[in-house]
């Protein structure tokens, strides 16, 4: 396809800077850059390090972080041993396992990034990709492979696009990032609704023979403005899924918005377009593509694994670690390491709830393993499911302690309520979602507003988000709160619902059956 982008007018400044200079080569600059001081380093050239994972944290004053890639949460034992010396040499001894099962390691100077690039390239790992306009981390089942329920092994299928994808100059100049998803685990742990691109599992009986592949979404995005994904008409067999994939992502550079940088996602092409459209542009590149098949889709399990659970391989078992809004200390990193070692084969996962998995542990060890562990195996159902995004520590764009004000909230309701099942807050720092508050049963969106003369942290709040066969966004709630209002106002939410929900009624459920009008009148009653 002929890019046909390169002769629009009305650029935005990012895409005039991208035609100067491709992002991927800041790669080979970052010795001299590291020579600089961060006010000597252009704009242009910050925006660049992206490509190589390296982002400015809060304040900019010559402090980055450095974002692994880790595909689908694929980590081994080794892998995760080095990071964490990495991340006590140079990152303060934290960890942060993020929303797309990747790692940061904050606090570092481009010095500290060169020296770790160099480290876990040793390892297998690499950086590149994991910010900047390009494909970024492959989100999927953290337990492909090893799942029961799994409809096949997309292991081999997500380490291709991997390869094809990570550094591909063909790939390094989008209009904006470019998220994909690929999972055959029935209960979508792989958020298709909210991902540019996400293969979930399907199958199509032709001919008296079933076969197993993929349905695929388009097109969905938190931020400003919220997309839930287009599901397309095709099915998609594994060995059809990289050409997909090139097909969709071509499709997004050749054609998609540049003019205005919050206009610039896939989602805003695929509502421009029409669902039709679109899948006639992709025919052209993949003309012998089937349609129909049906999905093998259950209930959403937000991509939670607590505890202990059987794997397909018969006396395994794979553990289910939380860690409270992904932070962990670099020494906990370790140990779990070499805790998988000692029971297990050295096998590790990273989940987009921000936790972490040790698989492939034979029973006689579980035990063992649960008494040195030294993360949760079964935490409480707040503490346990909720998420939040690195906040105004290091973010440039949020006002708020997004971490601090979860667990005041963990605090404060755990207190108050007696919950049997798992009630989900997510605090995210500012509207580009990074914590995925739409999708909570609670999200809480930080900024700032004047109170009583005085700037003060302030609040918005959407209830029942849910992903899956019935994905929907969560209802705001109409206003702005104080925290001190959060509180009372998750209370009140909270104890309505135990109050009146079915057995095993979801909030989602719960919220949509009420209406609207119902939780506005609570509230402001």
């Amino acid at each position: 396809m002929e890019q046909v982008w390169k002769d629009r007018e009305n650029l935005n400044k990012n895409e005039i800077a991208k035609l100067e200079k491709d992002g991927l080569a800041i790669i080979d600059e970052l010795p001299q850059l590291a020579t600089k001081s961060f006010e000597e380093i252009a704009w242009d050239d910050v925006e660049r390090l992206k490509w190589a994972g390296i982002y400015a944290q809060r304040p900019k004053n010559g402090l980055f972080l450095i974002r692994i890639k880790l595909p689908s949460g694929q980590l081994s034992s080794k892998q995760a041993k080095v990071i964490a010396q990495l991340a006590k040499q140079y990152g303060k001894n934290e960890i942060q396992i993020t929303i797309r099962q990747c790692i940061q390691i904050h606090n570092i100077t481009l010095a500290d990034a060169i020296a770790i690039r160099k480290a876990i390239a040793e390892v297998g790992l690499t950086s590149v990709g994991g910010c900047g306009d390009v494909p970024r981390n492959i989100l999927g089942n953290p337990l492909m492979g090893i799942d029961p329920e799994e409809l096949f092994d997309t292991t081999d299928l997500v380490n291709e696009a991997v390869e094809f994808l990570t550094g591909n100059p063909e790939y390094s100049n989008l209009p904006r990032k470019f998220k994909l998803s690929i999972s055959a685990n029935p209960h979508d742990v792989g958020f298709a609704g909210i991902n540019d691109c996400a293969f979930v599992p399907a199958v199509k009986t032709s001919q008296g023979k079933t076969v197993n592949g993929f349905h695929v979404y388009v097109g969905g995005g938190l931020s400003r403005d919220p997309h839930l994904a287009v599901k397309l008409d095709f099915f998609v067999k594994p060995e059809e899924t990289l050409d997909f994939i090139k097909t969709v992502i071509t499709i997004f550079r050749d054609y998609g918005f540049r003019e205005k940088r919050t206009h610039c996602r896939l989602k805003h092409l695929v509502d421009a377009w029409g669902k039709e459209k679109l899948q006639e542009e992709i025919l052209k590149a993949m003309p012998d593509l089937e349609k129909g098949g049906r999905d093998y889709a259950r209930k959403w399990t937000y991509g939670r694994f607590h505890g202990f659970h059987k794997q397909k391989q018969d006396g395994l078992y794979y553990a289910g670690l939380n860690v409270i809004s992904g932070m962990m200390s670099a020494d906990e990193l370790e140990q779990v390491a070499l805790l998988s070692e000692k029971y297990g084969d050295g096998q590790l996962r990273t989940t987009n709830s921000q936790c972490l998995l040790v698989i492939n542990l034979p029973k006689a060890h579980l035990k063992d393993f649960a008494k040195a562990c030294p993360l949760s195996l079964k935490p409480d159902y707040l503490r346990g499911y909720g998420a939040s995004c690195t906040g105004n520590k290091y973010c440039n764009f949020a006002p708020i302690d997004t971490k601090y004000y979860l667990k005041a909230l963990y605090d404060y309701l755990g207190e108050r309520h007696d919950f049997k099942a798992p009630f989900r807050i997510n605090v995210t720092g500012c509207p580009h979602q990074c914590a995925h508050a739409a999708i909570a049963d609670l999200g809480i969106v930080g900024g700032k507003m004047k109170k009583d003369g005085v700037m003060v942290d302030a609040f918005t709040l959407s209830i029942g988000g849910a992903l899956g066969k019935e994905a929907q966004f969560g209802y705001t709630l109409k206003g702005r709160y104080s925290f001190e209002e959060v509180q009372k106002i998750a209370d009140l939410l909270i104890a309505d619902f135990l109050m009146h929900k079915g057995s095993t009624e979801s909030y989602a459920h719960y919220v949509q059956n009420k209406g609207t009008e119902y939780f506005e009148s609570l509230i402001h009653a």
